[in-house]
């Protein structure tokens, strides 16, 4: 695999990043507001327990987060270091 190859697949991996980072931005979102919701029906048992899932995405939220940022630096030297910043000549 050439150098372009890779970054092609290191691109393909930031995608997933970001995909990953909006599934749980989503999922952040949405048990915040089953929390309130459980809050507001009195649903004390339930309330609790989607304050813990939104503990537990938002840290998950903050991990993938910092690895996209690690992995953008590495990627960006990667093409740096190889001259694949640099427009290709026809």
């Amino acid at each position: 695999m050439d150098n372009r190859q890779k970054l092609e697949k290191m691109d393909r991996a930031l995608r997933l990043l970001e995909d990953l980072k909006n599934s749980q931005v989503a999922m952040v979102e949405k048990s915040s507001h089953l929390q309130l919701e459980a809050m507001e029906f009195s649903f004390t048992e339930m309330e609790k327990n989607m304050g813990e899932l939104f503990s537990r995405y938002n840290e998950s939220l903050d991990l993938v987060t910092a690895e996209i940022e690690r992995f953008e630096i590495k990627r960006n030297q990667f093409e740096q270091k190889h001259g694949l910043d640099k427009e290709e000549e026809l």
